[in-house]
């Protein structure tokens, strides 16, 4: 008999409920592991806390790794789970408690737009120089980029609007240069 055929029969014994409980316990006694996904999960969760710990947030880059294990791959996977309803409920708490973003283009365009605030109450304006850094992001670029989003037509009409409120001329350098 394989072994592992052996095994996995006696995992579809548990999760019918027709294992005996004394096998049960001394399969778990040689280390048995009867969900591989919980126990992985589980593992690449406690990765994920070691890093919010270490980094001060759990937006962890794609291409991370954490102790061999691509962190980053893992994460996007949970918010496409997410995304398609597909993720447990108690899981997606979980992400959440330690800082989860589920949306992180969402999030980064809301902060830099608070940044942008930030700039335009200092100083007056929206017109924030292309090498412009506020609080170590590179403003400009950013608003730079929006404009070139808005130029194309790509640059959502709610987030145009937004920014046309804080100030920004979408022709500044235009009149300024012109």
């Amino acid at each position: 008999v394989n072994l592992g055929t052996w095994l996995e029969t006696q995992r579809q014994q548990k999760r019918k409920g027709e294992l005996d409980i004394s096998l049960e316990k001394h399969l778990e006694e040689v280390g048995v592991i009867w969900s591989f996904f919980k126990e992985q999960w589980g593992d690449n969760y406690l990765l994920l806390v070691k890093y919010q710990q270490r980094e001060g947030h759990a937006n962890v880059p794609s291409s991370h790794k954490e102790e061999g294990v691509n962190l980053g791959t893992w994460l996007e996977t949970q918010r496409q789970q997410k995304r398609k309803g597909e993720l447990d409920i108690s899981l997606e708490k979980n992400l959440e408690d330690v800082g989860v973003m589920w949306d992180v283009f969402k999030e980064q365009w809301e902060n830099n737009y608070c940044l942008l605030v930030k700039f335009q109450q200092r100083e007056g304006h929206a017109n924030v120089p292309s090498s412009h850094k506020e609080e170590g992001v590179n403003l400009g670029t950013w608003l730079n980029t929006q404009q070139t989003q808005m130029n194309k037509g790509e640059l959502d009409i709610s987030l145009k609007k937004r920014l046309e409120e804080v100030g920004v001329r979408w022709y500044f350098f235009k009149e300024q240069w012109g």
